[in-house]
């Protein structure tokens, strides 16, 4: 029987899971997560159907919002960024976003 297949010395789960969500922590706080699940609540119907959030970077203590979209709606939805903001900044009570910037998204 070929014994290199098996563990030794077995490691519980709840060990392991700080150890792949800490990175995940660290990068975006959990922020980027949230305006993603609630992206339908946060913004009008018209506005979260033509766009989704895509990342969120810091950037010189300026947290900036990647918002993909066709390119059809890159010009229209830049007019309606400092509302955008304004409606997920309100949505979490605090300033999460300072900055949204646009990104031509891939799929037609």
């Amino acid at each position: 029987m070929n014994r290199k297949n098996y563990i030794k010395n077995p490691v519980k789960i709840a060990t392991l899971l700080p150890k792949v969500f800490k990175p995940l922590k660290k990068k975006n706080d959990g922020s980027l997560l949230e305006i993603k699940i609630n992206w339908e609540k946060i913004l009008t119907p018209e506005l979260s159907s033509r766009c989704f959030a895509y990342s969120l970077k810091k950037i010189n203590n300026s947290k900036i919002l990647i918002i993909t979209t066709n390119e059809r709606n890159i010009l229209e939805l830049s007019y309606s960024s400092d509302e955008i903001k304004m409606q997920i900044n309100e949505f979490f009570k605090t300033t999460v976003i300072n900055e949204i910037k646009f990104k031509k998204s891939l799929q037609n």
